[in-house]
């Protein structure tokens, strides 16, 4: 270990370690632990913290500690095997999960204990009962997960026989006019006069985001964007949505748009009634046939966690992602196991650089992880 590591240990690190240690015992005093059965490899090293670590009593995350702040270099003294390493600070022997640590500064910790979000809630999708709730009430930008209730209202017109996804529509000049370009998604964009059935203007707004096929769908319903509008408020307080108010249909950023996760969960879980809705949202992609005035369009689903990769889960239908500055990342899913639902949403998600140097989406990853703690709640095995 170099003398620049040596000093920041023997100075100002070792004076936060003595105070979160102090902390520590007065947290921890009488309380025993009940970790998992593990063994522990040797290893020696120094890595640093990244920022948020959680220092576990136990490499078990029922049995947190206290949480250091990023860059404080930590002597590593082994492996445990269920991912953790042994640490020591002050003599004392501690554990950090392998998320945690990281052998370079200014890295972000992946947290065990909380959700990284703004706000995060997982619901019984049977029930709507809460498992897990974090900052659900606060008011927030809801960005494309605005879609949802877009997309309830339409299959609600269809369930009264108002129209049908096979009915044909005349993309108009004023649904086009109502959201800047940048906010059409699909390659190549909706024209004025193009002509698209409900279904392939929903899989558009569902499946690729796109701002344009919701105004469509809501000249379609109500006769105007605005008229559409009003419905969707409406729906809001019939399903008993608190603190919400929509001003457009796709969620594209606009003052006095705001709703929260508890909200948004009472929209997902009406809209997963229709099973045209699940359908949908659970394609990984999707050809739209040519029309009028276009080729066929191939949408890829914007949800990582149905896709093949680093987030896939086998348990999750489907969902709806969204992004502004305003928002950060948000993402609402829905998933099955063993014949138990859950309803998860994530608010205001950040992406991250993590202690291995990989870049973290976490709309994805924290949704995993109320997804686990859902299913375990529900006792899915």
């Amino acid at each position: 270990m170099n003398q620049k590591v040596l000093k920041r240990v023997n100075g100002y690190s070792r004076l936060v370690l003595a105070l979160a240690i102090a902390f520590v015992v007065l947290m921890t005093c009488g309380m025993k632990a009940s970790a998992a059965e593990y063994s522990v490899t040797p290893f020696a090293a120094y890595m640093y913290t990244g920022d948020e670590a959680e220092i576990f009593t136990e490499p078990d995350p029922t049995t947190l500690a206290t949480v250091f702040p990023g860059d404080l270099p930590i002597q590593i003294t082994g492996i445990t095997s269920n991912g953790y390493y042994q640490i020591l600070v002050n003599g004392v022997t501690y554990y950090a999960h392998s998320g945690a640590l990281s052998t370079k500064t200014g890295t972000t910790a992946y947290k065990l204990t909380s959700v990284d979000a703004k706000a995060a809630l997982v619901a019984d999708m049977a029930t709507g009962e809460i498992i897990y709730q974090q900052n659900m009430l606060d008011r927030l930008v809801p960005a494309s997960t605005t879609k949802v209730m877009t997309a309830l209202l339409v299959l609600e017109s269809i369930s009264q026989g108002n129209i049908a996804l096979d009915t044909p529509v005349v993309v108009s000049s004023t649904a086009l006019a109502g959201v800047p370009s940048d906010a059409s998604h699909v390659n190549p964009r909706l024209k004025a006069g193009e002509v698209m059935n409900v279904l392939s203007l929903l899989e558009a707004v569902m499946i690729k985001s796109d701002c344009h096929a919701c105004n469509v769908l809501a000249e379609l319903v109500a006769g105007s964007v605005d008229n559409f509008v009003a419905l969707m408020n409406m729906k809001a307080t019939a399903l008993g949505c608190v603190d919400t108010n929509f001003v457009n249909a796709s969620g594209y950023p606009a003052n006095n748009h705001y709703t929260n996760a508890y909200s948004l969960s009472l929209i997902m879980r009406e809209a997963m009634k229709y099973q045209t809705f699940q359908t949908i949202i659970s394609l990984k992609t999707v050809e739209i046939p040519a029309t009028n005035l276009s080729k066929a369009r191939t949408l890829e689903n914007t949800n990582a966690l149905i896709l093949a990769g680093d987030y896939y889960n086998p348990y999750v239908i489907g969902g709806k992602t969204g992004y502004c500055k305003a928002s950060k990342n948000c993402l609402m899913t829905a998933a099955v196991k063993d014949g138990k639902g859950l309803i998860t949403v994530i608010l205001g998600a950040e992406t991250n650089e993590m202690t291995d140097g990989a870049v973290l989406k976490q709309q994805f990853s924290e949704t995993n992880k109320l997804i686990e703690i859902g299913f375990a709640a529900l006792g899915a095995s």
